[in-house]
Parts: structure tokens; C-alpha cells; sequence
């Protein structure tokens, strides 16, 4: 018998509305890496991108999330303009839910059936029945032959904002109300390592017992709204999704930037520490702050650019594209508002007063005028 190179690969794609977009991001990268999937699982939103990622339509599916609007998805019941507060829609959710209709024409027009059931690449979803709860983990091959556009939309019924679609006489739900994340399926299906993309979706997510080799991919940024769906939106969460990917599979670095540097240690890492341990020496409590600061990127955080990130961060720079480190260093010093640091600017003077206790109330801008310090020198801005 032949031994297989390569593992089955698996691709398992999260539940979560709108913020879906961001796979479509990580698809994209995971292509031009040449990773592809012999296994696409999927729940709600990610059952509709693995559809189109097992059919080949990247294009497609990215030009859809560039172009639809929230009518486009629902039929949202009077002017959402006159009704800011969303109590008008609020009433139609009670009354029992959103009508999908659009979406649906979304979904008859795009996935192709026959062609889905033809593909090399296995395909899965998870819905769940509404009398009882009770879940339906379907493989391509146990859906009936026609009704894939039904289970499709049934696993993507986000009850009670949607409406339960009704498959034979039984109403089905969306399938984040049993596995928001369908690990367990992929495995099931054949999967040997997996990729599993979340988006911070709405729905039970179960501990990974597989016991698979598991890449997670998430962003550290906010995605927006599961309800609001926004070409904007989109354009931004889809270039995030595919910074994620390309960084954790370690061809960038950073945790909420993306990054490209060999040597993060010696180019940025050094230079801090330098301009900091005098500092730190005279105000040892000092060490707590900036620890607390860069608590903000995480227990994954990389330590040697923590700093930097931050002072991006705090600055507002733009997350949705890659930089090399000189030029997150500069778009950082071109965002920054130095005024909020000015009074801290004697801590690296080494001077004595009050600006340790201060430093101490502002960890953020503490950290950031460390940075301002690596990059431009000792002359604060004007």
C-alpha cells in the first residue's frame, strides 16, 4: 500500500453573520499558498462560503460580499432611516422573524448543486430541528438530492432574528445552536489537519476534542455587526482575514498588524529596551505599566513588537494592509498625537518628579512615547 505525502486537509468555517466576509479573506490567502482542502465544513454563514470555496467561485463569493447590502440579505420591514433605535425591527423579530427571501435568491442563483455533489472536496454543515433542539451534523451525501438550497438556508437561520425554515414538514434552525464551529464534523468526514476559521459568532463553540492538528485563524479586530452587512465592511474584514491567514502560517508577524521582518529582536526589540531601561531603573513600577499596556494585544501578543503594535494601536493606524516594520514605524509617527505624552517626556530625560506617577495613569501613551523615542530620537514633536 501507497502511504499518502499529504493529510486530508480540512477547512471548518464559523457561524457569524455578516462578519463572515472575513473568510472569504482567508480563503483567498489560503490559495496562493497552495493550501487546499480535500473537507469543508461549515455552520450558517460558513456553510454558505464553504459552498462556494468547494465550487471554485473565490471571485464570486468576494464580489458578492463587496456588493450586498443588508436588503440585499433580509427584507427589512419599514424605513430604517425614520427608525434609528431599531424598535421597528425589534417588533419583527418578535413577530417571528426576518424574511430571508433575498437571501435566498442569493443562494439559488450562485451554488450550483449538481455541481457541489461532483467536487473533489467533501462538504458538510450543521443545522439544528427547533422542536427539541435537536442537531443534524449532514455530510453532502445524507442531504436529499435538490434540497442542498434548503439545508444551506436551514443552517443559516439565525433564529429569532431569522425565520426557521421548514424542510419536509420540520423547522430548522440555525446550526450555531448545537456547533457554532463543526470541528468534530471535518473529523468525521475524513479531515486529518485542520484549518478552522472563527468570526466571533453568535452559538455554542466546542472544545476541540479531535485531537487534529488545529490552525485557528480569528482576527484580533472587532468585525462589525452580525446583522449589518456592508460592501465597507466587507472590503475591510476580508483584508483582515487574509493578514490573519498568511500570519498564522507564519509568513507575518504581529498580532493585530501585520508585519514582514526577519528580525524583529535586533530591528525594533533592542532599541526599546534601550531607550526603556533607564527608565525602568529609576521607576521600577514603571515595568507594571507597560506590562498592563500591552496586556491590551493578548496572551498571544509577539513580544518583541508588542510595543510597536500598541503604538499603532493607540494611534488608529490602518490594520487592513501588511507593513514592513519601517513603515508601521512611520505610519505610526504620522497618526500619533504626541500632546497626551508630553508631560512624560521627562521620564526619558531622567529627570525626577511626578511624571512616574503620571506615566502610571496613562500606560498607553507611557508605551507609545517609548516607541516615538526608538523611532525619532530624543527632540519630542512639536
Amino acid at each position: 500500500m501507497t502511504r499518502r505525502e499529504t493529510p486530508v486537509r480540512g477547512l471548518v468555517l464559523a457561524g457569524g453573520g455578516a462578519r463572515g466576509s472575513y473568510q472569504v479573506g482567508v480563503w483567498q490567502a489560503l490559495q496562493e499558498m497552495g493550501w487546499e482542502p480535500g473537507v469543508i465544513a461549515g455552520t450558517s454563514v460558513g456553510c454558505l462560503n464553504g459552498a462556494m470555496f468547494a465550487l471554485g467561485l473565490t471571485d464570486v463569493a468576494r464580489d458578492m460580499w463587496l456588493t450586498i447590502n443588508s436588503h440585499d440579505v433580509m427584507a427589512l420591514p419599514g424605513d430604517r432611516a425614520a427608525d434609528p433605535s431599531g424598535v421597528m425591527l425589534r417588533q419583527f423579530v418578535e413577530q417571528g422573524g426576518l424574511d430571508v427571501t433575498p437571501l435566498e435568491g442569493i443562494v439559488q442563483r450562485v451554488l450550483d448543486e449538481d455541481a457541489l455533489r461532483a467536487s473533489p472536496v467533501r462538504f458538510g454543515l450543521v443545522t439544528v430541528e427547533l422542536r427539541g433542539l435537536k442537531p443534524r451534523q449532514l455530510t453532502l451525501e445524507e442531504i436529499p438530492q435538490g434540497q442542498l438550497a434548503q439545508y444551506l438556508l436551514a443552517s443559516a437561520a439565525c433564529f429569532p432574528a431569522f425565520r426557521p425554515r421548514q424542510i419536509d414538514g420540520v423547522e430548522f434552525i440555525d446550526g450555531g445552536y448545537n456547533d457554532n464551529m463543526p470541528i468534530a464534523l471535518a473529523a468525521r468526514m475524513g479531515a486529518e489537519e485542520l484549518v478552522a476559521v472563527d468570526v466571533d459568532g453568535v452559538g455554542i463553540t466546542r472544545k476541540n476534542r479531535s485531537g487534529l492538528p488545529t490552525t485557528l485563524i480569528r482576527s484580533f479586530w472587532e468585525l462589525g455587526s452580525i446583522l449589518q452587512f456592508e460592501p465597507e465592511t466587507a472590503r475591510r474584514n476580508i483584508a483582515l482575514g487574509y493578514l490573519d491567514a498568511y500570519r498564522a502560517f507564519g509568513r507575518l508577524r504581529g498580532v493585530a498588524y501585520g508585519i514582514r521582518t526577519e528580525d524583529p529582536e535586533r530591528a525594533f526589540a533592542a532599541p526599546y529596551a534601550e531607550v526603556l531601561s533607564p527608565v525602568l531603573r529609576r521607576w521600577p513600577t514603571l515595568a507594571l505599566t507597560e506590562g498592563l499596556a500591552l496586556n491590551r494585544l493578548g496572551p498571544e501578543a509577539d513580544r518583541a513588537l508588542a510595543p510597536l503594535e500598541l503604538a499603532a494601536l493607540t494611534a488608529g493606524v490602518d490594520p487592513a494592509r501588511a507593513y514592513t516594520l519601517e513603515e508601521l514605524e512611520q505610519a505610526f509617527v504620522d497618526a500619533w498625537d504626541p500632546v497626551p505624552a508630553r508631560r512624560l517626556w521627562p521620564l526619558f530625560e531622567g529627570k525626577a518628579g511626578a511624571e512616574g506617577a503620571l506615566a502610571s495613569l496613562q500606560p498607553a501613551e507611557f508605551v507609545s512615547a517609548a516607541v516615538y523615542r526608538v523611532i525619532q530620537g530624543p527632540e519630542f514633536p512639536d
